[in-house]
């Protein structure tokens, strides 16, 4: 197959969707097929595999790091046509998703989308609009967008049900998660990623994975914490990521007294992050806006016992007491969860064990079957309705 990935989040931007587009890419090239990426232009950022088609961009104005596509290009538009698509595969219902949509019906090819992100959890981030005008208006969006697709793709029954219930789609939903790659066998010790991180030698390191951003629920995680703290003296509490929150998280852990006992590490790459999976005792969670949480899948794979906010995607990850546990979204109990495992060694090292075998299941190889099933099963198949009233020749120009 001749598949087409339109998404705004690639390389060089590192998110949840730029790691699931490149685990996708990643596989169905080892599986055979052909695979060509049209996604936003960076500046001085130069591609190093070809087949990567890039719009112009400007600056989003909300998140530094973040570009916004112009999706017209009539250098790309002629290259589609000679590259003979099968089937364009879309990573979100906005820029390039229209973009895919209109390839998928000027050619008559099927166009699968896969959500995701719950976009009404991120609202505040468009703060010239009233909350509920925003919602409104994304709903409306996401019912057009998905419905006009041949096949839509969710990382978790909880991202299903949202799109059925709260976003009335009603075109085929396939549950399929990111693939999660094993750790590598050889990795950085663990005194040189302590000493690296400035995480003390003998710290009982509890790991969070993800943006600083209002949206991840930290505050609840940091109160917890504060509670681990006067329990257990050697426990840190190390924070893997960057985002507009920093700051009033380190002001939250400063004025509960904690600044030494934290560490923020800013981003951090799979390859640096793996070995502080493998150090850390308990990998804890409160998000409650995940479609499926990819750090709690890199965590099990490396052996880390997981205590997840049980909300969102997040909790598909989990097997409550077996490999982890799921918490309200209560600093108390999540507390005591962690304290738990802190106290309990062999609980620890059953977790750690289950949670590896349980992490088999998400190895991209296999998920990447999934997906390819999905293709398979359109192809054949008419694309999408055109939309009352469109010229599809002219789409796209």
């Amino acid at each position: 197959m001749r598949v087409g990935i339109f998404s705004e989040s690639y390389q060089p931007l590192i998110n949840g969707v730029t790691t699931s587009v490149n685990t996708l890419v990643a596989e169905l090239e080892r599986a055979g097929h052909s695979v060509f990426i049209f996604t936003s232009r960076f500046p001085n950022y130069t591609d190093e595999r070809p087949g990567v088609f890039r719009f112009p961009s400007i600056n989003s104005m909300v998140e530094p790091d973040y570009v916004l596509p112009i999706p017209i290009s009539p250098h790309i538009q002629s290259s589609i046509a000679r590259l003979k698509l099968d089937i364009v595969h879309s990573q979100s219902p906005f820029f390039l998703g229209v973009v895919a949509r209109q390839v998928a019906r000027r050619y008559g090819i099927p166009h699968v989308s896969t959500n995701h992100t719950l976009y009404s959890e991120y609202t505040h981030y468009v703060p010239i609009a009233p909350k509920a005008w925003t919602g409104a208006v994304l709903s409306r969006w996401m019912r057009g967008f998905y419905n006009s697709c041949d096949q839509v793709i969710a990382p978790s029954e909880m991202t299903k049900r949202v799109l059925l219930d709260e976003y009335k789609v009603e075109r085929p939903i396939t549950v399929v998660p990111t693939g999660i790659p094993e750790p590598p066998y050889v990795l950085a010790s663990e005194e040189e990623t302590r000493r690296s991180l400035g995480i003390p030698a003998d710290a009982r390191v509890l790991l969070y994975v993800g943006r600083l951003a209002p949206e991840k629920n930290l505050p609840v995680l940091i109160d917890a914490f504060a509670r681990i703290a006067a329990r257990e003296p050697k426990a840190v509490l190390v924070l893997a990521g960057s985002g507009k929150s920093a700051e009033s998280l380190r002001a939250h852990i400063h004025t509960l007294g904690l600044s030494d006992r934290a560490v923020f590490t800013g981003f951090l790459g799979r390859t640096k992050l793996d070995p502080l999976y493998l150090l850390s005792e308990v990998f804890v969670f409160p998000s409650k806006t995940e479609t499926q949480g990819l750090a709690i899948g890199e965590a099990l794979a490396a052996g880390t016992p997981c205590v997840i906010v049980n909300a969102g995607g997040a909790p598909e990850s989990i097997h409550d007491g077996e490999d982890g546990f799921l918490v309200e979204d209560d600093p108390q109990e999540m507390a005591d969860r962690v304290l738990s495992l802190l106290d309990n060694d062999l609980l620890r090292k059953q977790m750690s064990e289950r949670g590896r075998y349980n992490a088999r299941a998400l190895r991209p190889e296999r998920v990447a079957q999934r997906v390819i099933q999905v293709y398979e099963n359109l192809l054949g198949k008419p694309s999408a309705p055109t939309e009352e009233g469109e010229n599809r020749e002219g789409e796209g120009r």
